[in-house]
């Protein structure tokens, strides 16, 4: 045991590890008041939570999300409803709460699904005509931050919201978002913005992020950071290959052997329940749906459609892409098929990343709330037959083990909880980011911890 710890620590897996496994402390250092928008269940928020803020606001428009979040964060105001019809609500519940202290952080998270790249009918983002309204929540936020004159803003989405062209309205023309947002700020902010990688730093997933900070420009500290040539993100931590004072990224097979989950099979609901954490478990399969799974061969990172053995006859070489085998006829049941109208098989059309067991010699792939479908982007799990677990989700989300669940699984809403953790940006990352973004707040700026412009 000793020397596979040694072996985690020189990879880093001890940075995560510690993060989720540890209390919700209490901060030595004064708390600086924050409201967060379109909050989904608050996972985000507990990062910067950590690195010295304080709460006192969020807004989210679904109210289950919404009740998750009210039992995290229990002193907080939580307003539920679409920003454009609740921003005076929040803005005056801020007032109530600190009716002589500036808004020192705002966070706007608003969904990423209009861009996502998982999501089919996003469009072109050049292209203003295919703009889904979603992807214009962000500007929801500027009478929050007009009203309020936070001394920070951070903007978090998919790297896409950096490209995306909107038309706004008649007789203007498409620019892009982030232009938008930037000129509607007027000359109270300077704005920054970056695409990041959270397995850079040291969450056990690959997950690309942007993140767009505005800093007011009564803030003695943007002098310093505009001076150093740096950026008001945190420097990373790891890399593909440890070198440069960095840490190796985490595999995904380093975490799972580390955290030491208990083995599930979704071959059946005694085996597919851990009876210890009512959030580890997963959906189970029957049939031939259990034999395309448990047929990809264990850390292989292969997809169902390369299954080449014949379940009937024992043919062993079966080409890719064909739905029936040469030899018997008879259709190959661990490949991802559909019956048709007339009787017949037919493969389903999938990418080559759907149906496929995630590689384990590397980080996982993105955490999306669509994580239990096997027929989405790498969801199967490296060399047990299932998908990954809650649990699982939420760790390499890294999402404190102290958050609480219970709402979700005594009101049998755990799909929620699935959703909530694809939907959140990692909290080691807004961690690491809150303590950069303290640090610049309370006037120390330290080039050596941000990133470089």
């Amino acid at each position: 045991m000793a020397i596979l710890k040694r072996r985690f620590d020189r990879s880093g897996i001890a940075i995560p590890q510690a993060f989720l496994l540890r209390n919700r402390q209490v901060v030595r250092v004064p708390r600086l008041p924050a409201v967060s928008l379109f909050a989904g269940a608050g996972l985000s928020d507990l990062g910067y939570e950590a690195a010295g803020f304080e709460f006192v606001v969020h807004d989210e428009k679904d109210e289950k999300r919404a009740m998750l979040c009210t039992r995290n964060f229990p002193r907080s105001t939580t307003v539920v409803g679409e920003l454009h019809e609740t921003w005076e609500a929040v803005v005056d519940s801020y007032r109530e709460r600190c009716p002589k202290e500036r808004l020192a952080l705002l966070s706007v998270t608003p969904p990423c699904q209009g861009m996502s790249s998982s999501n089919p009918g996003r469009g072109k983002v050049g292209d203003p005509h295919t703009s889904d309204q979603r992807n214009l929540l962000m500007l929801d936020s500027l009478p929050v931050i007009r009203a309020l004159r936070p001394r920070v803003v951070v903007v978090e989405n998919v790297p896409q919201v950096l490209l995306r062209i909107v038309h706004i309205g008649d007789g203007e023309e498409p620019r892009r978002l982030i232009d938008v947002f930037e000129s509607e700020l007027g000359s109270q902010y300077q704005l920054f913005w970056g695409v990041v990688e959270m397995a850079d730093y040291g969450v056990p997933q690959f997950r690309r992020r942007a993140v767009i900070v505005a800093i007011h420009l009564d803030e003695p500290s943007l002098a310093t950071l505009r001076d150093q040539k740096a950026l008001p993100l945190p420097r990373t931590t790891h890399a593909e290959r440890s070198q440069n004072g960095h840490f190796r990224w985490v595999t995904l097979e380093e975490w799972l052997v580390a955290m030491a989950y208990p083995p599930l099979d979704a071959r059946s609901r005694k085996l597919s329940h851990h009876q210890s954490d009512p959030l580890h478990f997963v959906p189970t399969y029957e049939g031939d749906r259990y034999l395309m799974v448990a047929d990809i061969p264990p850390r292989s990172g292969q997809s169902a459609y390369q299954n080449s053995t014949c379940r009937a006859c024992g043919r062993a070489d079966v080409p890719e892409g064909e739905i029936t085998c040469p030899v018997c006829g008879a259709p190959m049941r661990n490949r991802p098929y559909v019956r048709s109208e007339n009787g017949g098989y037919r493969l389903i059309r999938g990418f080559k990343s759907s149906y496929r067991r995630m590689y384990p010699d590397r980080p996982a792939a993105t955490v999306t709330t669509a994580s239990s479908h096997i027929g989405s982007d790498y969801k199967i799990h490296p060399w047990e037959n299932r998908v990954l677990s809650i649990r699982e989700c939420a760790d390499l989300q890294t999402v404190p083990r102290f958050y609480d669940w219970s709402w979700a699984i005594e009101t049998s809403h755990t799909y929620l909880a699935r959703q909530v953790i694809g939907e959140a940006l990692p909290p080691l990352f807004t961690f690491l980011h809150g303590r950069v973004l303290r640090n610049l707040l309370d006037g120390l700026v330290d080039p050596s911890r941000l990133a470089p412009a």
